[in-house]
């Protein structure tokens, strides 16, 4: 047999005497793999374990505060990874459920700040800086200049749904297409994204809300309704205003037109209360059908009663010299030893001297006298037609029922 050829050195042989070399098919495009990352190159971060990329950004706000230093506000549905976030830097949660980071330390503030930046971009948030004035900042400043004592908290409405939630509590006159009854808060929280919104609380149980007006430098102003209230429609609602920036202007006029019409739409809403608890007990408990101790449903009527009459008492009294004559004056005494409230320091002996009078009795046969006097003696109080003036269907008239709704539970809640 003929002995086989040596195969040539490759390596030894010219480049024209070569032979081709074979390549691979490239894979199809389908089958190919991505280019795998190298995590040890500058630049590259390693993707969180607990990142939800089906989940939409967030977004998270940074306000310089003079009351509580750096605040960071969310928005967005990845909010819970966003204040995750900021726990993880070291911001610290409020009473008021916002994340705040004291100016106290400023390598502290540098790092808390760095360490946001860098797990915001992993997680595809965003973080912005603004230079806008704090809500709370100008909410706090303005207290100060209101009468009696306010507590301020800053709501963060991260998502559309809790901004409907302040829509629905705010007491403010219905939009119309007149803009003269047409709130500007209630405009504002139906028409634009609210995020977050001021809130004031008094001693007394009052609250106001305080939203930043969209476009300029402005700040709108409201009344929340009253949480133990119930709410009917002949009452027109306290009408919010636009402020300035200055804190002492803005105070002013919050003190005299919207406290004022809040304390009036408060008022008249008592007295609408009494008329009707009043008509309905006399038309539903004749002469002689009142028990000992009486039925649950008038015993709650008369407690309402005695709970808003010192206060009426005590308005009337207030009231313009003139509007109370002598026989007005001498009810009023004769009431205000039945349901006034009596001073601590007062003899017990001088007050034996009061005949006894059946309280029940009393406000069955001349609770209502109380109502007209107040209505008298302030003519804003007297109810209007409820479509000449807030724009409402009137309610149609009839027989009160034989138990009235109950007075409380009217305003939704807020988150």
């Amino acid at each position: 047999m003929p002995r086989a050829r040596p195969r040539p050195d490759r390596r030894a042989l010219r480049a024209h005497q070569r032979p081709p070399r074979r390549r691979r098919p490239a894979p199809s495009p389908a089958r190919r793999r991505p280019p795998r990352r190298h995590l040890a190159q500058p630049g590259t971060q390693r993707p969180l374990p607990w990142k939800d990329t089906s989940l939409n950004s967030a977004e998270i706000t940074l306000f310089t505060s003079k009351h509580d230093g750096i605040v960071a506000l969310v928005t967005g549905d990845n909010w819970r990874w966003a204040r995750k976030i900021l726990l993880v830097a070291g911001f610290a949660k409020e009473g008021d459920g916002n994340y705040a980071l004291p100016l106290a330390d400023l390598p502290q503030i540098r790092a808390a700040l760095t360490d946001v930046h860098e797990l915001a971009r992993a997680c595809q948030i965003k973080v912005t800086a603004t230079h806008q004035p704090y809500v709370g900042d100008f909410a706090r400043d303005m207290a100060e200049h209101l009468p009696g004592q306010w507590s301020v908290k800053v709501e963060n409405y991260s998502l559309p749904v809790w901004q409907e939630d302040l829509a629905a509590c705010l007491w403010d006159t219905s939009p119309r297409p007149d803009a003269k009854f047409y709130g500007p808060l209630l405009h504002t929280v139906e028409k634009y994204r609210v995020p977050w919104a001021a809130v004031l609380r008094s001693d007394t149980g009052t609250e106001l809300s305080v939203v930043q007006a969209p476009r300029d430098g402005l700040y709108h102003v409201g009344a929340l309704a009253p949480r133990d209230m119930y709410l009917d429609e002949e009452v027109v609602p306290p009408r919010s205003i636009t402020v300035q920036p200055s804190a002492v202007t803005a105070a002013r006029r919050v003190a005299s037109v919207l406290l004022a019409d809040y304390r009036r739409a408060v008022l008249q809403s008592h007295l609408n209360h009494l008329a009707d608890d009043l008509a309905w007990a006399q038309e539903a408990f004749e002469h002689g059908t009142v028990q000992s101790p009486p039925q649950p449903d008038l015993a709650a009527a008369f407690a309402r009663f005695t709970t808003h009459a010192p206060h009426l008492i005590a308005a009337l009294r207030q009231a313009a010299p003139g509007t109370v004559g002598r026989q007005e004056a001498a009810f009023l005494d004769r009431m205000d030893s039945a349901f006034g409230t009596q001073p601590p320091s007062s003899d017990p002996d001088s007050l034996a001297a009061v005949p006894s009078v059946d309280p029940l009795a009393l406000w069955l046969m001349e609770g209502g006298e109380l109502v007209s006097l107040a209505r008298t003696a302030h003519p804003a109080l007297t109810p209007a037609p409820a479509a000449a003036v807030s724009g409402r269907s009137p309610a149609v008239a009839g027989a009160l029922p034989t138990v009235l709704p109950p007075r409380s539970g009217a305003v939704p809640s807020r988150r």
